[in-house]
């Protein structure tokens, strides 16, 4: 299992059975020993894009606290399913498009407990409050967090890849599936959404 590292850096179960290389390995290189079963070169793919797919999975998601959890599950499918990865270079905006499809379940799924809760009460404990997390609480993070919460799902989905994950206009268009004009005009009119939901009071 690959274990989100708090700062930098991964944990897997299993070593190594490939000798190391010299200077950084490739995704293209990482995949191939992936797929043939060394688990540690998946790890090396968790930690080279754990950052970009946690910081993803909080801007679509509307979640910090819930972000670590959905790119742990997101990463799990994304191993399960390497064998269907027909271009291994493009491993990076597969992996983000898997963590951001992860964060629109999870977004589905805690829109149907808030309807449940409204008909039946919540009978959730209240969460301990976590002194480092609250460093996140300052009050630009707070309005950001709270514009993109207001934004819809296709809005907030375009602008986490393309400045929460740091994608481009050509990946965000194969993450998403859909042509660069779409992709370009999408983030226009998200970003105008979002400045005015900045100014909000």
């Amino acid at each position: 299992m690959w274990n989100l590292a708090g700062v930098g850096g991964v944990k897997t179960d299993n070593k190594s059975t490939m000798t190391t290389e010299v200077g950084e390995p490739s995704d293209t290189d990482l995949v191939t020993r992936a797929r043939s079963g060394d688990n540690a070169a998946f790890g090396a793919l968790v930690g080279r894009y754990q950052k970009v797919a946690l910081r993803l999975a909080a801007a679509i998601s509307g979640s910090v606290d819930d972000a670590a959890d959905i790119a742990q599950e997101a990463f799990v499918k994304a191993h399960h399913s390497l064998p269907k990865l027909d271009d291994p270079s493009m491993v990076r905006s597969w992996m983000l498009r898997i963590v951001a499809n992860e964060a629109k379940n999870h977004l589905r799924g805690r829109d149907r407990r808030h309807r449940r809760d409204e008909r039946y009460g919540s009978w959730e404990f209240a969460a301990v409050v976590d002194p480092e997390a609250s460093a996140l609480d300052r009050d630009d993070a707070r309005g950001l967090g709270l514009a993109l919460g207001r934004l819809g799902t296709r809005d907030r989905q375009v602008l986490a890849y393309r400045y929460f994950a740091g994608l481009s206009e050509v990946e965000t268009a194969q993450a998403i599936g859909v042509p660069i004009g779409t992709v370009k005009s999408r983030t226009a009119r998200a970003l105008t959404r979002l400045r005015t939901e900045m100014e909000r009071p």
